[in-house]
């Protein structure tokens, strides 16, 4: 396996950058990004490949594509989260990354419950979360995004999904919407936070 590309993306609203690992090929990022956070990679880590040779979807999904067709991601996070709110978090992610390939690309992009990004009714990305768990407290969460970016009508071999190049007609550059999908995190941590401080507050 020819080694990643390793640097960091600036924080959206100006806290720790991102660590960016990224592969030209590797099996799947979820277990890179798994075996990095049980060895205590920091949050904020992100795996990125160019291609997947047994990545993962919903369901016990595979998720394969050519190489350099779709932005494949996992996310290291350690989210204040209680055990009962897991259940919702790919729904927020799902929701979250909506918002921001709506502003990157202007496309009408909506979720379908739980967690997949649909074009027209025809899937574009789907989001999945596995958490580690230790005397009932969540020690870290791995969200892994798979996003069909430059696949064209004949390279889509699941019927009722799309890509961003055949919805927009261009092909995409995967560093920029890399960088737009991170913000969204970023967004996403500091509402958290928001949220967090006003129940401070109000105690």
């Amino acid at each position: 396996m020819t080694p990643p590309r390793r640097f960091k993306i600036a924080s959206e609203s100006g806290g720790a950058p991102w660590h960016v690992e990224w592969y030209d090929e590797i099996d799947s990022t979820m277990s890179r990004a798994a075996e990095m956070a049980a060895a205590g990679a920091p949050a904020r880590s992100v795996v990125v490949a160019d291609y997947q040779s047994a990545g993962r979807g919903t369901h016990g999904r595979s998720w394969v594509a050519p190489p350099g067709t779709c932005l494949m991601f996992s996310v290291i996070l350690q989210q204040r989260i209680e055990l009962e709110d897991l259940p919702e978090l790919p729904r927020r992610i799902a929701q979250a990354l909506s918002r921001a390939l709506q502003g990157q690309t202007g496309l009408p992009i909506s979720v379908k419950d739980p967690n997949d990004l649909l074009i027209g009714g025809k899937k574009l990305a789907g989001v999945l979360c596995q958490s580690h768990i230790r005397s009932e407290r969540v020690e870290w969460i791995i969200c892994g995004i798979g996003l069909n970016t430059n696949l064209s009508e004949s390279e889509i071999t699941v019927p009722g999904s799309t890509s961003l190049r055949i919805e927009s007609g261009g092909t995409v550059d995967h560093r920029a919407i890399l960088e737009e999908l991170l913000g969204a995190f970023d967004r996403l941590q500091d509402d958290a936070d928001s949220v967090e401080v006003l129940a401070r507050a109000e105690t």
